[in-house]
């Protein structure tokens, strides 16, 4: 009997021992592995927070974009079948400013029949005597700049009120404070050299009148402000010699 009794706790031992192991072998602490579908359902709500997350920071990655363009020089001077060069630069949306060159801006001129821009490149090449604007676009924005195409060689300047007159005057008058006056430049002493629209005009005092200057058409105007005397000249530039080449003084008097 003894014996039935060592076999039967024996048995009873190994049974327990059979089941503790068979509790525990699945895993530290009974933990039973996930199963498949709940794997993948965990891996795609993953995913889906991770493109969220990148979507919501997508702004950091977004290139500046183009507030401004200037393009330098603001304004040339070119002789007819010369050529100069203009350059843009951009400023950005932060703050920074680069030139901008290539394919990546386009060039265009006012009036190709006085001076032609090549694009990409911004090359201006002088056509016939005049003033264009030349401009520059990127991403929808546009700068410009003013191209005055002259004789190349320009050694003498004489301004006049007289058109097609080459003889020199020293004084005009405005009569009343409402009138107007039209002024000619010519160069080398010919008619055949009228480069009216080409120089830079200039009144010494606005306050008594002021002269059209730096537009594509009508520079040379003179506009009566108020009762007094202003000196009216014209300058531009030889742009064989790169020298600056002055006309005669005309004091203007404008009457009330």
């Amino acid at each position: 009997m003894g014996s039935a009794v060592g076999k039967g706790s024996a048995g009873t031992a190994s049974s327990s021992v059979n089941n503790r192991g068979k509790s525990s072998s699945p895993g530290a602490g009974g933990h039973q592995p996930r199963p498949v579908r709940e794997r993948l359902v965990l891996t795609v709500a993953t995913s889906l927070f991770l493109c969220a997350f990148l979507a919501s920071c997508s702004g950091f990655f977004i290139n500046p974009t183009i507030s401004s363009i200037y393009i330098t020089p603001s304004a040339a001077t070119v002789g007819v079948g010369q050529m100069t060069s203009l350059a843009a630069y951009a400023t950005y949306s932060d703050g920074t400013q680069n030139q901008i060159s290539g394919s990546s801006v386009g060039w265009s001129s006012s009036a190709t029949n006085i001076a032609t821009v090549t694009s990409p490149g911004g090359s201006v090449t002088g056509v016939a005597l005049g003033t264009a604007t030349i401009t520059a676009s990127a991403q929808g924005v546009s700068g410009t700049a003013t191209v005055n195409v002259t004789i190349s060689n320009i050694t003498s300047l004489v301004i006049t009120t007289t058109q097609g007159s080459t003889q020199p005057i020293t004084t005009a008058t405005i009569n009343g404070t409402t009138g107007t006056l039209q002024f000619y430049a010519y160069a080398n002493g010919s008619p055949n050299n009228d480069v009216t629209q080409s120089v830079t005009w200039t009144s010494s005092n606005t306050s008594v009148a002021t002269i059209a200057s730096g537009g594509t058409s009508g520079n040379g105007l003179a506009t009566a402000v108020a009762a007094g005397t202003t000196n009216i000249t014209a300058t531009t530039t030889n742009t064989s010699t790169g020298q600056q080449v002055s006309s005669q003084t005309i004091v203007l008097t404008v009457t009330s």
